[in-house]
């Protein structure tokens, strides 16, 4: 029966490479000719790149008052590489038409006048999915929330994205979203600040404020419409996934590991704060006990695991998410489930049966600027610079998350203005008028810096994959066997020095 599936999806998707390679209980199949590329089970699929820019044009293929569209994965000429990894990991990726949206919002929705529904579909059910697919994108604001890291909810989303995700009738996006933000009496569902600027910045939206930090709940899509709009999307991501040497690592990657339960994740949780521990962003692990978080006067301190759990849970209910690659705007980085959850529970990881370790480079960012912007610094550290600006070594770790990415004038706030402005003056001249001259502004430096991350980082994987070795990826840090970690470490270290930055990888 398998043999005969294989037969059928190389007669009916040629470009689809299949090959024989066991993980654990997971099997893919390659060819001869194929394994020796440098992605050794990597689908090939022809798909359409678009670009995110906030107009409109007006599209074909109209079908609205339709809701009859089906595609079943038990016919062969319907098969995708995006059914083949169900079909091939039913129990890997997250089911297909389950997703998750804001708390609250559906009831609301049944609320909503038909003559208002009725402006995105005449199919009234229809509708009512049509505006929990849209909320479904605002998902994510409610964990950036809890984590302070978005304390105003808002999320961008492009146009061209919206009107390619809803592909009934071209303004079907905005149908959707004019529902959304007249909403009822008691608010509107969302809010939409209608700010664009071409390249530079499109809509942005967040939940209403009855709606935002009220949490999330799962949904599961009953209408075919909306089943096959969610599915024609989680293809377009899969398809660019496919197209990404580290994307298809990653795939290659999670049947080896082993995630805690809930409640495993959870007890270990509370064996960390028993210890003291701290997160890498310099904060305390705690817990709300007996109390709310809003117990906590100063909350910017802690690390909640009460939130950490509700992340964890999101990130992994019934499967992992599909690996998506970032916009042009974040460099190309890549997020997933391992990129997106809380770090001391990512640590509870196995990788056939052992510890997970890491492997990370140093001080990566500051010795990125140096190369980019023409410093003279090499091998910089977070210990060098707390130690010439006799500051703790913890307050230079957390500034660095963030001094590249600021204006200017919030620099000069930071300690580490200092220590730049005397060892790498030119640097910071050159790196400050591309802020000021660059249409994106202070922003600029991030996009350039993570551009330059995601190149080292997909060559480094490019190299190991040669080899056989698979990773996780967490943006500039490597997930491996311990078995691997040599050998990681050291095509880190080579790669990057290619590049041009003077920097190395350390273990743990």
């Amino acid at each position: 029966m398998e043999s005969q599936f294989y037969t059928n999806v190389q007669s009916k998707l040629p470009s689809m490479l299949v090959s024989t390679q066991k993980y654990s209980n997971y099997q893919t199949t390659t060819t001869n000719h194929h394994q020796q590329q440098s992605i050794p089970s990597k689908f090939y699929y022809q798909s359409t790149n678009y670009y995110y820019i906030n107009d409109v044009d007006t599209t074909g293929n109209s079908i609205r008052g339709s809701d009859t569209t089906q595609t079943s994965v038990s016919e062969d000429l319907n098969i995708t590489p995006y059914d083949y990894i169900y079909v091939k990991n039913p129990l890997l990726f997250r089911k297909q038409n389950l997703i998750h949206i804001p708390a609250k919002v559906e009831y609301s929705l049944r609320r909503v006048s038909k003559k208002q529904l009725k402006n995105v579909h005449e199919d009234i059910e229809v509708a009512i999915e049509l505006c929990l697919l849209f909320l479904s994108l605002l998902t994510s604001t409610y964990f950036t929330w809890i984590n302070g890291e978005n304390e105003e909810g808002w999320k961008s989303l492009k146009s061209d994205y919206l009107r390619e995700f809803f592909k009934v009738e071209p303004n079907t996006y905005k149908a959707i979203r004019e529902v959304l933000e007249i909403g009822l009496k008691s608010g509107s569902i969302i809010e939409c600040d209608h700010e664009s600027a071409r390249g530079i910045k499109c809509y942005g939206h967040r939940l209403g404020e009855n709606y935002l930090g009220k949490g999330v709940k799962k949904y599961e899509l009953k209408t075919e419409l909306a089943k096959e709009l969610w599915k024609k999307n989680q293809e377009r991501i899969y398809n660019q996934s496919i197209d990404n040497i580290i994307c298809c690592n990653l795939i290659e990657f999670y049947p080896s590991l082993k995630l805690p339960t809930y409640e495993e994740a959870l007890d270990k949780s509370k064996m960390l704060i028993k210890r003291g521990y701290v997160t890498k962003k310099g904060k305390k692990l705690n817990s709300f006990g007996k109390h709310c978080k809003s117990y906590y006067s100063d909350k910017t301190k802690y690390s909640f695991i009460e939130d950490g759990m509700k992340i964890y849970q999101y990130l992994t209910d019934e499967g992992l998410n599909i690996p998506i690659v970032g916009s042009e705007y974040s460099g190309g980085r890549i997020v997933d489930s391992l990129t997106l959850m809380p770090s001391y529970i990512r640590n509870m990881i196995t990788i056939n049966g052992e510890p997970i370790v890491e492997c990370d480079f140093v001080c990566l960012h500051p010795n990125i600027a140096v190369s980019i912007y023409g410093g003279k610094s090499e091998y910089l550290t977070h210990q060098k610079i707390a130690e010439e600006l006799s500051i703790d070594l913890n307050e230079v770790k957390k500034e660095h998350l963030s001094f590249f990415n600021k204006h200017p004038k919030i620099m000069v706030k930071s300690p580490l203005y200092q220590f730049y402005m005397e060892n790498e003056p030119e640097m910071m001249t050159s790196l400050i008028n591309e802020k000021y001259r660059n249409k994106r502004k202070y922003k600029i430096t991030s996009q350039i810096m993570f551009e330059k991350e995601v190149s080292i980082m997909t060559n480094v994987i490019q190299e190991l994959s040669k080899e056989g070795i698979r990773v996780g990826y967490v943006y500039d840090a490597l997930l491996c066997a311990p078995k691997d970690v040599k050998r990681v470490k050291e095509v880190m270290d080579y790669v990057v020095l290619r590049h041009g930055v003077k920097t190395i990888a350390k273990i743990g």
